[in-house]
């Protein structure tokens, strides 16, 4: 069974492929500038492990208020997996973006299309869902572990 979409259907559906697209493009740079920080604070990390000749040209003011490798090695992964996920949605964003454009540019396969491109969005959000239900669930436990410190100790 081939369905096709009306003029103005195919309108609407055009305009919010080419919104998707810019949303995704957008993600993506976030995305990328996210490992590229990541990246640069690595140099912090390591800068004891930098040739001498490289290691100076960092100010000391900026060497003395930069924290602990400890606490820079969190930095870094925070950015890294920040940098993975914004680039995840760019590319599942543009995904779906892709498949709605295709349901505007042919014709006799809507359907098809129209369901990749509910499979992108199905991924992306299920990324999303997850993320919000790690991030509630480990708030529930850091307020637990509060409770249990603050009260549960005596």
């Amino acid at each position: 069974m081939s369905y096709e979409f009306t003029q103005d259907q195919n309108t609407m559906i055009g305009g919010l492929a080419g919104k998707m697209r810019l949303v995704g493009l957008v993600a993506i740079i976030i995305g990328l500038l996210n490992f590229a920080a990541g990246l640069l604070l690595l140099v912090f990390v390591f800068q004891d492990k930098l040739p001498a000749n490289l290691a100076e040209k960092i100010p000391d003011d900026v060497k003395k208020e930069i924290a602990p490798n400890t606490y820079m090695w969190v930095v870094v992964v925070q950015q890294a997996i920040a940098g993975l996920i914004f680039l995840m949605i760019g590319v599942w964003t543009r995904s779906a973006a892709g498949s709605f454009q295709k349901i505007v540019d042919t014709r006799g396969r809507d359907v098809g299309h129209l369901m990749n491109g509910f499979t992108s969005l199905y991924k992306m959000y299920s990324l999303i869902y997850t993320l919000i239900m790690v991030t509630i669930l480990a708030m529930l436990v850091a307020v637990g572990v509060q409770l249990y410190l603050r009260y549960g100790m005596k």
